[in-house]
């Protein structure tokens, strides 16, 4: 053995010029001692200086007592990929980053399968390891989606556990309607009730819901996309604009966003209650310390507020009823007791309230909630429910119980003309269910058309770009949801990036930006109308369906009204007549076949028909 090392440096030392000699004999003592110092104590590899690495290199190759591979650390290729070298095993493995959780525990396993099975066979390899991997990623998750582009967050989202068999059942959601109900009924002093009604922000209190749905709500939040800002659906995206803010709860979309701290100290967070709620100081310390946060407990609120109509403290009376009003509308979070007391910044200056776009806070904190609410791990929701709920009554009449008012007065919000049913019975399920069967005759895009007198269609809806409210900004996207808009849906362009000032963007560009939308989208002659390639892109870059097929055959149905375009609890309960699985398959394959086609067209008139002759 030292014999082959001396041989081995003796022929690494030919290159080098002879008047170098000199100063690499000592190296190559050195090296020798090592190395038969290494090869008794039976070590794999030593690394010594960069100078004498690549002529250690061979000789450790020969004197090493075992041939086990070393893992070195982890780099990124040239293209992005993180790289294992693996040194006397398989050579190079390249994971793409973007590939799930289960896809690089599945590869960590091949890897150290490798490793015990190289003890015995130290040169056999993994062929073309490098391309499964590649087509791997290549071939998108189960249910879609197939391109990862669009929905680049879907690795972690609950539709994907979902169809993988992992249920985490029902989100915990809440309503403050009745607390809200009993507050409106507290007497409001004249002065009071002017700054309140001047802020904009009256109409939210008698906008409420005395019950949520818990599993009509999570059915959506299942298919809430914080990529894309919208709902996907078997038949494409949908989501909550402006101008259904605006009409449903009677705010301003218009105005400035406004810029509520970050984060409040709790010192700053007593200091604002003793000077802008009136509070006195110990009053304010013990709040604090009893939270333990920057919050203000919701009835601790209306206490102070009660207190501040006998002193005649109105001015610090409007706040408080302010603060509490967004608390447990449009700004409820998942506490569902408190408030955060950095919203006092926006009544600072009650005269300067109706300067805010109200619409636009209120859709940034509802889609940031519903982004966390569509995380796998995820128990709790945040978010005005009140208004998720009264747009899916508006939009989805026939998915669930509702009680309708009727018209109601023009000054009233429209969700004011719902009422909350008790839910359906299988409740999360059997709505999954309902959504996966939806076809385009279950959807009404533009439910206020026959109301626009009272509530006129607000032109800023048709704004796309970013909203922003305090630290939080999301993206609001129309173009993606053109149905709602009356316009033809055709193929989106990818989500533009957040720009470095999105507070000039909104308030500049707004014009532009709704005549550019006027006009590059044609107005749709029949409600629901794509352009042709629009449902074959869909399909590949979203899931639109929730549950895999052999799980919604063994799904519970239930009770629901029977038509020929109708939303059906299960694919399995409108099988017809005869229960084999041929005509089971051919029901569903009739049923999305309806979805990708235009509707009153010949296609769509044979699909229909034979929907019929099943009895769907």
């Amino acid at each position: 053995m030292i014999l082959i090392s001396l041989l081995t440096v003796i022929v690494f030392a030919l290159p080098f010029p002879y008047e170098a000699v000199p100063l690499y004999v000592p190296h190559f003592v050195t090296i020798i001692a090592l190395h038969i110092l290494v090869s008794g104590l039976g070590l794999t590899s030593v690394v010594l200086s960069t100078r004498t690495s690549v002529i250690l290199s061979i000789p450790f190759r020969f004197l090493s007592l075992t041939s086990a591979p070393v893992l070195m650390p982890r780099m990124r290729g040239a293209f992005g990929q993180i790289i294992r070298n693996i040194v006397g095993g398989d050579g190079v493995e390249r994971i793409p980053p973007t590939a799930s959780n289960r896809r690089r525990n599945e590869a960590n396993r091949q890897i150290r399968h490798r490793r015990r099975r190289q003890d015995i066979h130290d040169d056999v390899r993994e062929p073309q390891m490098e391309e499964d991997m590649e087509h791997a990623d290549d071939d998108g998750f189960p249910g879609g989606p197939m391109l990862r582009h669009v929905l680049t967050q879907y690795e972690h989202h609950v539709a994907r556990r979902l169809w993988e068999g992992e249920d985490r059942g029902p989100l915990k959601v809440i309503t403050h309607g009745l607390k809200l109900k009993k507050f409106s009924e507290v007497p409001v002093p004249h002065p009071v009730e002017r700054w309140i009604r001047e802020s904009g922000l009256l109409p939210l209190s008698s906008a409420y819901l005395t019950m949520v749905d818990a599993g009509l709500v999570s059915a959506f939040i299942e298919r809430w996309h914080r990529e894309t800002s919208s709902f996907h659906l078997p038949f494409g995206e949908m989501t909550i604009t402006l101008d259904d803010v605006a009409t449903l709860l009677h705010i301003s979309p218009n105005g400035k966003f406004f810029d509520a701290p970050v984060n409040m100290s709790t010192n700053n967070a007593a200091r604002a209650a003793h000077e802008y709620l009136g509070a006195t100081w110990e009053e304010s310390l013990a709040e604090i310390n009893f939270n333990k946060c920057a919050q203000y407990r919701l009835q601790w609120l209306r206490d102070l507020y009660s207190r501040l109509i006998q002193t005649n403290q109105f001015e610090c009376a409007a706040r408080a009823y302010l603060l509490h009003l967004v608390g447990i509308t449009i700004f409820a979070d998942k506490t569902h007791t408190r408030v955060e007391a950095k919203y006092i910044s926006l009544f600072i200056d009650l005269d300067r309230c109706r300067h805010y776009s109200w619409a636009a806070a209120t859709l940034v904190f509802l889609y940031d909630n519903m982004g966390d609410g569509a995380v796998h791990d995820t128990r709790q929701l945040g978010g005005y429910m009140t208004l998720l709920q009264c747009w899916i009554y508006e939009h989805f009449p026939r998915i669930c119980k509702r009680g309708d008012r009727g018209a109601v007065p023009a000054h009233l919000p429209r969700a004011c003309r719902w009422i909350a049913k008790h839910a359906v019975e299988g409740g999360l399920v059997t709505y999954r269910q309902r959504l996966d069967a939806l076809l385009l005759e279950d959807v009404l895009f533009t439910p206020y058309d026959d109301d626009r007198a009272n509530y006129p269609f607000e032109d800023i809806s048709m704004f796309s770009g970013y909203l922003r409210c305090g630290g939080v900004s999301v993206p609001y996207l129309p173009e993606r949801c053109l149905r709602q808009f009356s316009r033809i849906q055709c193929i989106p362009p990818d989500v533009p990036p957040m720009p470095a000032n999105i507070d000039w963007v909104w308030q500049t560009t707004m014009q532009s930006s709704v005549s550019v939308f006027q006009r590059l989208y044609h107005v749709a002659s029949f409600p629901g109308e794509v352009t042709e390639d629009y449902y074959a892109w869909y399909m590949s870059v979203s899931h639109p369906l929730i549950i895999p097929r052999t799980t919604a055959h063994a799904g519970t149905s239930s009770d629901h009204p029977s038509s020929a375009a109708h939303v059906g609890t299960s694919f399995a309960a409108h099988a017809g007549p005869s229960s084999s699985d041929r005509d089971r398959r051919t029901t569903e394959l009739v049923r999305r076949g309806i979805n990708l086609v235009e509707p009153f067209s010949e296609i769509y008139e044979i699909l229909s028909a034979l929907c019929l002759m099943y009895d769907v």
